[in-house]
């Protein structure tokens, strides 16, 4: 294998195959990792699947530390006979083929929660740019222009939460603190959940037609997948901004385009895609009514710690029989 190796080969081996900003192997907890196994450590992206095949084959554990860029489908699982455990260094697990998981009595676990407020922070940050016309009055100063540019005011506008998450709720709380009212709808969209996190649990149809803002938080599968389409990008009010920072393809990209061209909407803040990275061809790159981040809406230097360490935790406890966090309990029984 690959990478860097710590540790004795005739222990267990734990393969990080994705360590894109070499965060676990510049982190002291990852002596917790070398004191129980083999460690292996690659310091970039895996190139296809292919190579995440090669880098992963002898894996027993496998930390991902990108699992948006790093997917672990059927052929991948099955190309690693004494693999046990996969842990995501995140909290969606939809690229992890866990039916083929589970069946071959791997458990899935995730972390929860480590990237809240980092997110939650980037949705405000990206509704000011939007409203305020950030990025456009910025290239512009550089090219010498002196040309303000009248913006909105978030003070006193509805944002509407669809999916009350963890992120939603967080998201919520700063909301209000700006002065927003806040509505949410969730699949089970209780109203006393809804009312602890500041508010106010309404239909989709009416969080569609009142809200200023949406912002997403759902996660990605085939009932909410293209979730923001043609038709309810139709019913939004007219100037709306959307956010995006849960997953690309709720979002109906061709769709958004046209909202946008329109001027249906005033713009969209995105840090996730549905390609990614972003193709050069895609039209959004050329919209002066659209701010992108490149999905780094976990990237704090504050989240990047919380994260790092409960991934490890999760791995620490796998190997000493005690698991935390699986999302497949039932490999645990195989």
């Amino acid at each position: 294998m690959n990478g860097d190796v710590v540790g004795g080969r005739s222990r267990p081996v734990i393969v990080i195959p994705d360590d894109i900003n070499v965060a676990y192997r510049d982190s002291a907890e990852l002596d917790q990792l070398r004191a129980i196994a083999e460690v292996v450590v690659h310091g970039s992206r895996p190139q296809n699947e292919q190579d995440l095949i090669e880098r992963t084959r002898g894996a027993n554990t496998i930390l991902s530390f990108r699992p948006a860029f790093t997917k672990f489908p059927a052929s991948v699982i099955r190309a690693a006979p004494s693999l046990r455990f996969i842990c995501i260094s995140g909290t969606g697990v939809e690229d992890i083929d866990i039916s083929e998981a589970t069946a071959h009595g791997i458990a899935v676990a995730n972390v929860v929660g480590s990237a809240n407020r980092a997110v939650g922070e980037l949705c405000i940050a990206l509704m000011f740019a939007v409203a305020r016309g950030i990025a456009r009055q910025d290239r512009s100063v550089r090219l010498g222009e002196w040309k303000s540019w009248q913006g909105l005011e978030l003070g006193g506008k509805t944002l509407g939460v669809v999916g009350l998450s963890g992120i939603g709720t967080e998201l919520a709380a700063m909301a209000r603190g700006l002065g927003m009212r806040v509505i949410s709808w969730s699949r089970n969209n209780d109203p006393e959940r809804a009312e602890k996190a500041g508010a106010i649990a309404v239909s989709i149809d009416e969080l569609l037609s009142q809200a200023d803002v949406i912002s997403l938080h759902l996660r990605l599968n085939e009932e909410t997948r293209n979730f923001l389409d043609s038709d309810r990008l139709a019913r939004l009010k007219s100037g709306a901004i959307v956010i995006n920072t849960a997953r690309g393809g709720l979002i109906s990209e061709a769709a958004l385009i046209g909202a946008l061209r329109s001027g249906k909407l005033t713009g969209a803040g995105l840090d996730v895609f549905a390609l990614e990275p972003l193709p050069a061809d895609n039209p959004l790159r050329t919209m002066d009514n659209v701010v992108m981040t490149p999905v780094s809406g976990w990237n704090t230097l504050d989240s990047s710690r919380r994260m790092i360490s409960q991934s490890i935790d999760n791995v620490v406890m796998f190997h000493a029989n005690n698991p935390k966090n699986v999302v497949n309990a039932a490999a645990l029984k195989l």
